[in-house]
């Protein structure tokens, strides 16, 4: 399937168990599960769900089917993917609109897709892990999502899920002009309500050279507290 459709799901899955408030209508993480069960009994697939949202400006339409609802999807790319994913349960619409403006400028044709892809799955899996809370329940709840994809993929996520927490290490794989698209992926894993979170998230925001109001801008977009005082 590939490390981008992976994202995908695992955003989908991530924002759902952490009971985002949009998710938690659609019925949770179950309601997901049962919404990507319908696709593959219809005989589409969520593999051929989610190429829709590769193939540009479709991932409102692939939230939609799932009962959820992202608005535009703006350029499409793994930025669009993220603006629209991180603008799904925004119930701030301006600050999500810009958001996905910003991400959609943060295309780097130099970097492959599956390195960029690679790098996101890293920064949610990490941003989750910061406090400590991914524990067998919660990674049999993101399998039974991810269940059915390449067993290279999977491998790549369980190698994520078992690495630790570094927040350097992460940024300094991060190639220019991918800071805030990273930094989004973090946030969007996580509803940041404790210091171990705060303190994970402000060490990833200052290796990436992220402006503090632009890293709150993030959060805000998301419907999140801001990190910081200004």
């Amino acid at each position: 399937m590939g490390l981008k459709n992976m994202m995908t799901k695992l955003a989908i899955a991530f924002v759902a168990a952490k009971g985002a408030q949009m998710y938690t209508q659609a019925g949770g993480m179950d309601g997901v599960k049962r919404k990507l069960a319908e696709q593959k009994q219809s005989g589409q697939g969520i593999g051929g769900l989610l190429n829709q949202a590769g193939s540009g400006g479709g991932l409102s339409n692939v939230l939609g089917q799932l009962g959820l609802s992202g608005g535009s999807s703006g350029a499409g790319g793994i930025g669009g993917l993220l603006g629209g994913l991180a603008g799904a349960g925004s119930t701030n619409p301006e600050g999500a609109d810009k958001l996905r403006g910003l991400l959609d400028t943060t295309a780097t044709p130099q970097v492959p897709e599956e390195t960029e892809a690679g790098l996101v799955i890293r920064a949610m899996i990490m941003a989750a892990k910061a406090d400590g809370e991914i524990d067998e329940k919660e990674r049999r709840t993101l399998w039974e999502v991810l269940g059915d994809s390449d067993p290279e993929d999977q491998a790549f996520v369980e190698t994520a899920l078992n690495a630790p927490v570094d927040a350097q290490a992460l940024a300094r794989d991060v190639p220019n002009g991918m800071g805030l698209e990273i930094y989004t992926a973090a946030v969007l894993a996580i509803t940041p309500d404790n210091r171990d979170e705060a303190q994970f998230l402000n060490a990833l925001a200052e290796h990436l050279n992220l402006d503090k109001a632009e890293v709150n801008a993030v959060h805000i977009a998301q419907g999140k507290t801001p990190l910081y005082t200004l």
